[in-house]
């Protein structure tokens, strides 16, 4: 029996064979081929917790920013209320409005009859009470007559109602009336003892709102004091300075925010990376050393010098992150001068043949922001070309002398401000790579009209929607026309909502941005050279 089946076997070796080598081999083909579906899907798992991880870090990140830049406001708040005080220049045109002892009138105006009757008609608006406050703390532009508290709309008209009923001798100097719904063209040139600039102080220096001696009344019409139509000029021309310089300083700040904190963010993710690595070096290398291959024959491929010194490339320390996030200080001080300067040069071309008496709609105020716009953000070249400007002096420190004050000014020690760090200078002069790229350029001019955007819904809702008379009820907001005058008093308020406003409409309009994302999310992977 066992002969036969040996002869079966031997007469047919030749295809057990083949069966048995093709059996064989789809048994090791489909080891192989399971191996490999088992590695890729072990990667492909790996990729996507990295993708995740990343994605979840990036978005914190993105938080971090949107807080920084909120904890950031309350200081450029208080240094551009402060520099440009549009509130204390109304408090000065209020002391016009309140009456004087009628032996000081006869002393002063002898025979000035029209003076007294103008006088005696802003009084008829406005008591000596003390000036009331909005709701977010700002002064008021007018007072009402109980002295109560008086929204915007109710400012407005005040406002214009002052406007109105000044004397056409006042004015004359300042702006003639146009005819209805034109512009001015030819305004005359009002001679100014003192730039926007130092308006701030000269106001806070001024009359103060209760005078209640004729010494003090005499003082505040000294010759030294300065004109109505003076003051009302300087309130138009420093209310949208201070508007715009709001704008441009939120937006700038934000942005130079985004930057940091994606090239500080970036970096922590990539010591993480490291660490991970190296925490799976050392649980193979122990696994290793446990095990019996390791009691005979030693090897030392596990050890990986170069990601050691990889890790001490990329450490950030704390001094250096200090050192780079104390840059902030040069914009919440000094930049908003230079953007401020722009500013107020761009507003006095564009708004100086504008009356206050101008009746303007909604687009014409657009185009005149947008005109004020491009001056500020284009300088002209000695070829004659206009050429857009990169704000860099504005975020960063131009010198090493001026770098080593912010530090200084920052809360650095003098010995952490003067050290050499390697690490700061290369995030400095990445940052500054970024402020000059064509990248920045593109998503600065899209925040700006962001910004703008924001600026002229607020008009149209608390001036055009608001101040439509029963007569013009079928007119659009934007068909509407209001005078000039009747705008400040909204801008003065909207400049405190955009600095102090809880949530801030500005800094969410910026962080939901597409433009400022895609530039964040640039800088914060801009880390595979590293790993090459």
């Amino acid at each position: 029996m066992f002969h036969a089946l040996g002869n079966y076997f031997h007469e047919r070796r030749r295809g057990l064979t083949k069966a048995a080598g093709y059996v064989g081999g789809a048994y090791l083909v489909g080891r192989y081929v399971s191996e490999r579906l088992k590695d890729v899907r072990t990667s492909i798992l790996q990729e996507r917790a990295a993708r995740e991880n990343l994605r979840r870090r990036f978005e914190h990140n993105q938080q971090d920013i949107s807080f920084t830049v909120m904890a950031l406001l309350p200081a450029l708040g208080k240094h551009i209320l402060e520099g440009m005080d549009v509130e204390g220049v109304t408090k000065e045109l209020q002391a016009f409005s309140r009456p004087l002892p009628v032996h000081v009138q006869q002393e002063q105006h002898p025979t000035a009859p029209s003076e007294s009757s103008v006088t005696s008609s802003f009084d008829t608006n406005h008591k000596p009470e003390s000036d009331t406050r909005s709701d977010n703390g700002s002064v008021s532009v007018v007072s009402s007559a109980e002295g109560a508290q008086t929204d915007m709309s109710a400012s407005s008209t005040s406002w214009v109602d002052q406007f109105s009923s000044m004397g056409s001798s006042q004015l004359s100097a300042s702006s003639p009336a146009p005819a209805s719904g034109q512009l001015s063209g030819s305004q005359p040139h009002l001679n100014l003892a003192d730039s926007i600039s130092s308006m701030s102080s000269s106001s806070v220096a001024g009359p103060s709102t209760s005078l209640a001696t004729a010494d003090h009344r005499l003082d505040a019409l000294s010759p030294v004091t300065r004109s109505k139509a003076e003051l009302w000029r300087e309130v138009k021309m420093l209310t949208f300075t201070r508007t715009l310089t709001v704008v441009y300083s939120i937006t700038l700040l934000s942005l130079f925010t985004h930057i940091q904190l994606s090239i500080l963010g970036r970096s922590k993710y990539i010591q993480s990376l490291i660490q991970q690595e190296r925490d799976e070096r050392i649980r193979e290398q122990l696994q290793y050393s446990t095990s019996v291959y390791a009691l005979f024959w030693g090897d030392s491929s596990l050890e990986d010098p170069d990601t050691d010194e990889l890790e001490e490339s990329d450490t950030v320390s704390e001094e250096t992150e200090r050192k780079f996030l104390t840059l902030s200080w040069w914009i919440l001080h000094v930049g908003w001068k230079d953007v401020g300067e722009r500013v107020r040069r761009g507003v006095e071309e564009v708004f100086e043949g504008v009356s206050l008496k101008t009746k303007l709609t909604a687009a014409d105020v657009h185009r005149l922001i947008c005109d004020v716009r491009r001056r500020v953000e284009y300088e002209v070249t000695f070829e004659g070309k206009e050429r857009r400007i990169n704000f860099m002096s504005t975020l960063l420190p131009p010198t090493p002398e001026t770098l080593q004050h912010v530090l200084t000014q920052g809360g650095l020690p003098t010995w952490l401000a003067a050290a050499h760090d390697p690490k700061f200078d290369a995030f400095l002069s990445e940052t500054r790579t970024h402020v000059a790229s064509g990248s920045f350029e593109r998503v600065l001019e899209v925040c700006l009209d962001r910004t703008t955007e924001v600026l002229f819904n607020g008009v149209k809702r608390d001036i055009f929607s608001t101040h439509l008379q029963d007569d013009d009820a079928s007119l659009e907001p934007a068909e509407h026309r209001e005078r000039l005058a009747a705008m400040l008093p909204t801008l003065a308020r909207w400049c405190h909502l955009a600095l102090e406003g809880l949530p801030n409409e500005l800094v969410d309009s910026l962080a939901d941005t597409r433009e400022v994302t895609a530039l964040s999310a640039i800088i914060y992977t801009n880390f595979e050279e590293r790993f090459r």
